[in-house]
């Protein structure tokens, strides 16, 4: 069974996720749209030069702490229905977000890196990358919130209200992606809207699943005849 304390560091390292993905996403400023000016996507990089790179290592070292609380949880969910795969698709996914998540902050790092000495063409190009990543994050992470989710819901493991709201994150992930196909406007790629919100509201679901796991409020597992408590 999962001990305590694998169950509790879990959890810590999903709470760290949430704050270094935050202050990483935030610590910048609201970043220009992709469909503004060349000059000021270039302005933004240059004045924020040394916040932007702050904020990409900060994501960076987020991104191995999502696939940890995910294992955690995955056992969890495993030992409470071991006839299912859902616990190995809400690993292989977090895997694929915190990959994912990396190479971002790998792009926004080397688009501010050099943007003094670098055509102000070009950094509009690797601006709309990092752009374009950070919204097709958002399918990605669709896969193992909504085994999240189903697993809550199947297992009991937490709440059924978690398990909800990890098929909301979910839901709000996916429509966020499809940002992509938009050039301008509000629901253009790696806007507030098809970006910062789905990151939100997966945000709140990752704080209440962590507190659930540092407190140690899940039930108790079953083994035959008898009840074997999370000790």
């Amino acid at each position: 069974m999962t001990e305590r304390h694998e169950l509790r560091w879990g959890g810590f390292a999903g709470l760290a996720f949430v704050l270094l993905v935050l202050v990483g996403r935030f610590l910048p400023g609201n970043p220009p749209g992709v469909d503004e000016s060349a000059n000021a996507i270039t302005s933004f990089l240059t004045d924020g030069r040394t916040s932007i790179l702050a904020g990409a290592l900060m994501t960076s070292a987020a991104a191995g702490l999502i696939i940890w609380f995910a294992a955690a949880f995955a056992e969890a969910m495993r030992e409470r229905d071991d006839r299912s795969d859902i616990h190995m698709a809400l690993l292989a996914g977090s895997v694929l977000v915190g990959g994912a998540i990396f190479v971002n902050a790998a792009v926004t790092a080397a688009t501010a890196y050099g943007v003094d000495g670098r055509d102000a063409a070009m950094t509009q190009m690797m601006f709309e990358w990092s752009a374009v990543i950070t919204t097709m994050i958002g399918f990605a992470a669709t896969l193992p919130l909504a085994a999240a989710g189903i697993g809550v819901l199947r297992t009991h493991l937490m709440p059924d209200w978690l398990g909800y709201l990890a098929l909301l994150a979910a839901l709000v992930s996916f429509a966020g992606a499809f940002g992509i196909f938009v050039e301008s406007g509000a629901f253009v790629a790696g806007g507030t809207l098809m970006t910062t919100v789905p990151l939100l509201v997966a945000a709140v679901w990752l704080v209440c699943a962590s507190g659930y796991m540092v407190r140690e409020h899940l039930p108790e597992v079953s083994t035959g005849e008898a009840v074997v408590p999370q000790v």
